[in-house]
């Protein structure tokens, strides 16, 4: 298991899902945590679990405001001295038909999704400087195509991709590595419970779900994807594409892009 002794890390969404998983992956790394998310009691709960705010502190944050974001990186800086791994993890999901979508709908999408990320890592920015520490932003394999019904979130993560590239070259002269890990369909995530489900939405009830809905092939859990990106933050690769389906799709989209259409319009019509 790599190593984070002494290293201040923090994660944002990690109340649940895959920044849950993170959080502990980190600490039985010997990391000392930064807890954001706005679940307050869910959170305060997961510090006492990995040994309190000595350990793993707790900050309630929406990722969407920048000032709740500034206040976050303060609140890790005066606990700990410094930020040496910022895990961009925060995310919800906008689904449904593009007609059916309001403007609101995509503009939360992006505050959350991209703004978010933005917000925190101009406020860690000077801190990581100093540390010549590492970013790691949690992207989706949807953000190598546009998915049909899920346009804003596809989108989201395409703009969160090209930023992920951009500062990787423009923070390479400071010592900062910038890693994009890409996951695919991973079971616990939560993220229609935390999204805005529009007509046409593939994110239904499991009652009115196809039996690939609910158990998608190459899915993965949330503690395998949280080990990748423990793995991330130690090798600061540019870019992990979780699941060999998602690495599939990636490929084939690259390769065959008229093939990747062609699938998609057939999905379309099948909705």
């Amino acid at each position: 298991m790599p190593d984070f002794s002494d290293k201040t890390v923090i994660i944002t969404g990690a109340s649940t899902g895959i920044g849950r998983a993170t959080a502990i992956a980190f600490h039985d790394a010997g990391a000392r945590l930064v807890l954001a998310a706005r679940s307050s009691d869910i959170l305060a709960q997961l510090s006492t679990d990995l040994g309190g705010p000595d350990r793993a502190l707790p900050v309630t944050t929406d990722v969407s405001d920048p000032d709740q974001c500034q206040a976050l990186i303060e609140r890790a800086v005066a606990q700990f001295g410094g930020v040496d791994v910022l895990i961009n993890n925060a995310g919800m999901v906008v689904s449904g038909r593009f007609e059916h979508l309001q403007p609101d709908d995509i503009e939360r999408q992006f505050a959350v999704n991209f703004f978010g990320v933005v917000y925190c890592t101009r406020a860690a920015l000077p801190y990581l400087k100093q540390s010549q520490g590492v970013i790691v932003n949690i992207s989706s394999v949807a953000g190598f195509l546009g998915t049909p019904t899920a346009s804003a979130y596809s989108a989201s993560k395409a703009a969160l991709n090209s930023l992920g590239q951009s500062l990787r070259a423009e923070l390479k002269p400071y010592g900062i590595g910038v890693s994009t890990v890409c996951p695919y369909f991973t079971s616990g995530a939560q993220l229609a419970q935390k999204g805005v489900i529009r007509e046409g939405s593939l994110h239904k009830s499991e009652r009115k779900q196809h039996k690939w809905q609910r158990h998608p092939p190459g899915q993965q859990t949330s503690e395998q994807v949280a080990a990748a990106i423990l793995k991330a933050a130690e090798r600061r690769p540019r870019l992990v594409v979780l699941s060999p389906v998602g690495r599939l799709i990636w490929r084939f989209n690259r390769l065959a892009p008229w093939l990747t259409h062609w699938l998609l319009e057939r999905g379309v019509d099948r909705l």
